[in-house]
Protein backbone atom coordinates (compact mmCIF):
# COMPACT_ATOMS: atom_id res chain seq x y z
CA UNK A 1 0.00 0.00 0.00
CA UNK A 2 1.86 3.18 -1.14
CA UNK A 3 2.30 5.75 1.88
CA UNK A 4 0.49 9.37 1.17
CA UNK A 5 0.43 12.05 2.99
CA UNK A 6 2.96 14.02 5.10
CA UNK A 7 4.24 10.55 6.09
CA UNK A 8 5.61 9.81 2.62
CA UNK A 9 7.44 13.36 2.62
CA UNK A 10 9.09 11.89 5.85
CA UNK A 11 9.94 8.41 4.53
CA UNK A 12 10.96 9.79 1.68
CA UNK A 13 13.56 12.29 3.69
CA UNK A 14 14.25 9.38 5.81
CA UNK A 15 15.48 7.42 2.78
CA UNK A 16 17.36 10.37 1.31
CA UNK A 17 19.28 10.64 4.50
CA UNK A 18 19.81 7.18 4.74
CA UNK A 19 21.14 7.23 1.12
CA UNK A 20 23.43 10.18 2.05
CA UNK A 21 24.96 8.56 5.07
CA UNK A 22 25.37 5.09 3.10
CA UNK A 23 27.43 6.95 0.44
CA UNK A 24 29.34 9.20 2.75
CA UNK A 25 30.90 5.97 4.56
CA UNK A 26 31.43 3.89 1.75
CA UNK A 27 33.67 6.77 0.43
CA UNK A 28 35.79 6.88 4.06
CA UNK A 29 35.50 3.58 4.45
CA UNK A 30 36.97 2.49 0.78
CA UNK A 31 39.65 5.54 1.58
CA UNK A 32 40.97 4.81 4.26
CA UNK A 33 41.15 0.60 3.06
CA UNK A 34 42.82 1.66 0.35
CA UNK A 35 45.89 3.07 2.40
CA UNK A 36 46.67 -0.37 3.54
CA UNK A 37 47.24 -0.74 -0.16
CA UNK A 38 46.77 -4.30 -1.91
CA UNK A 39 46.25 -5.66 2.33
CA UNK A 40 43.18 -3.54 2.06
CA UNK A 41 41.79 -4.70 -1.20
CA UNK A 42 39.54 -7.18 0.17
CA UNK A 43 38.23 -4.70 2.56
CA UNK A 44 37.36 -2.13 0.05
CA UNK A 45 35.60 -4.89 -1.83
CA UNK A 46 33.33 -6.19 1.14
CA UNK A 47 32.77 -2.23 1.24
CA UNK A 48 31.41 -1.95 -2.27
CA UNK A 49 29.10 -4.97 -1.66
CA UNK A 50 27.91 -3.90 1.55
CA UNK A 51 27.31 -0.46 -0.36
CA UNK A 52 25.22 -2.20 -3.18
CA UNK A 53 22.90 -4.32 -0.58
CA UNK A 54 21.82 -1.23 1.16
CA UNK A 55 21.69 0.72 -2.31
CA UNK A 56 19.64 -2.18 -3.62
CA UNK A 57 17.62 -1.60 -0.07
CA UNK A 58 16.63 1.52 -0.74
CA UNK A 59 15.29 1.04 -4.05
CA UNK A 60 12.94 -1.55 -2.61
CA UNK A 61 11.68 0.38 -0.39
CA UNK A 62 11.17 3.23 -2.92
CA UNK A 63 9.67 0.72 -5.04
CA UNK A 64 7.43 -0.78 -2.62
CA UNK A 65 6.08 2.66 -1.02
CA UNK A 66 5.46 4.09 -4.48
CA UNK A 67 7.84 6.88 -4.33
CA UNK A 68 9.99 5.58 -7.28
CA UNK A 69 13.44 6.72 -7.15
CA UNK A 70 13.59 10.14 -6.32
CA UNK A 71 15.92 12.06 -5.00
Amino acid sequence: MPVQGPQSNEALQGLDSYEQMVDTFTRNAKAYWELWGPLGGPMVLGVEAWAEMQRGYILWLRQVYGMGNQR
